[in-house]
């Protein structure tokens, strides 16, 4: 019963985050779905408080883990994930106005601090802005994206809660630097291309995201969808994947199915936003209709966010070594993008690519 009752907290909350979101703090759905909330709170106190702990992707209300799974329990999750919040105590005698201060911090960009009766703990990242740590920080979270990768299997679907730790430190770096040129991680090996690749992608989608003003949660599911968006070149033979030299015409065919396997992969797992999907799908057609998977849709254009990782991919893939030719410097990719204006790439998301790049100084 008290787990019900634990259930039902957390689903109001979200009701009322999200009328937060959508109207304001003020309305009066918000009030009522807050008010409905401090009411479970008296059944739940255990010795004039309690306390909601993130573990992993589990929620534990004192101690009793949550093992019942719905959508409010799942959203609540992510968003404390996505504000940095490993825990929350709400202790006897808060208010409503304390409460409803809570839940509209919860529901903006504003970062979420303690109050008298509600206390939260942050998990706190802190780099000193010099490059070396901002390396280190960047390899830390690329390490989860090879754990996450190695640990796939047709049999074991991918952690999406390690890839989810990993766009949040992206972001982080972002933060502490603005220079993209040195968060993006060169590829030491052929080998660890797919997913030093795929984080260099997610990064660099989160700065044109960023720079086209961007903010919040967004930032997340936008770093999510540049993170998968070769989710389905797991799926590739790795001899065809990890080969060393010109694919012939059937493996250069079955390398173009890996939109598709990406796509429809993408779509079992409950923890993928669905803008990944739709960016795994896309990424490689092109802005005037052209390229793969050919849908016979000519006169659908790419979703904004698969033209942003088709500027962040096109990129990355030239300015890294790989068997056949050497990397190119920042100039002669910014001409590349150039000439592939209005016809590869959105013209508008270009300007502001190389305006971001510009502004950091990087050619």
């Amino acid at each position: 019963m008290e787990k019900d009752k634990a259930t039902e907290l957390i689903s109001h909350i979200m009701t009322a985050l999200s009328n937060c979101a959508l109207y304001s703090g003020e309305h009066p759905i918000v009030s009522e779905y807050a008010e409905k909330a401090m009411g479970l709170l008296e059944t739940l106190y255990q010795d004039d408080s309690l306390s909601i702990t993130l573990l992993g992707n589990s929620l534990v209300l004192n101690d009793s883990p949550l093992n019942e799974r719905n959508t409010h329990l799942e959203n609540f999750i992510k968003r404390l994930r996505r504000k940095g919040l490993e825990r929350i105590v709400i202790k006897r005698g808060v208010e409503l106005g304390e409460f409803k201060i809570f839940l509209s911090r919860m529901a903006s960009e504003t970062t979420v601090t303690s109050t008298p009766h509600m206390a939260v703990g942050m998990v706190e990242v802190k780099y000193r802005s010099d490059k070396s740590d901002i390396v280190t920080m960047v390899d830390n979270n690329i390490h989860k994206v090879k754990e996450v990768y190695q640990g796939f299997s047709k049999f074991k679907s991918l952690e999406m809660v390690g890839l989810e730790d990993a766009v949040a430190g992206f972001i982080t770096a972002l933060r502490e630097e603005a220079n993209v040129l040195r968060i993006i991680s060169p590829v030491k090996s052929y080998s660890e291309y797919t997913y030093v690749h795929a984080s260099n992608v997610s990064v660099l989608t989160i700065f044109q995201a960023d720079a086209l003003g961007i903010k919040g949660e967004n930032l997340y599911d936008i770093g999510l969808a540049g993170l998968l968006h070769d989710a389905g070149k797991m799926l590739v033979p790795k001899e065809i994947l990890e080969k060393q030299g010109k694919l012939n015409e059937s493996e250069w065919d079955e390398m173009k199915k890996h939109p598709v396997h990406g796509a429809m992969y993408l779509s079992t797992l409950p923890d993928a936003p669905k803008l990944a999907v739709i960016v795994a799908f896309e990424h490689h057609m092109k802005f005037n209709g052209s390229g793969y998977p050919d849908t016979k849709r000519r006169g659908k254009m790419q979703h904004i966010l698969s033209q942003m990782v088709a500027i962040a991919d096109f990129f990355d893939a030239l300015r890294t070594v790989r068997p056949y030719r050497k990397p190119l410097e920042v100039p002669v990719i910014v001409s590349l993008l150039k000439e592939g204006t209005g016809k590869d790439f959105n013209p508008v998301l270009i300007e502001n690519f190389i305006l971001a790049l510009k502004r950091i100084k990087a050619f």
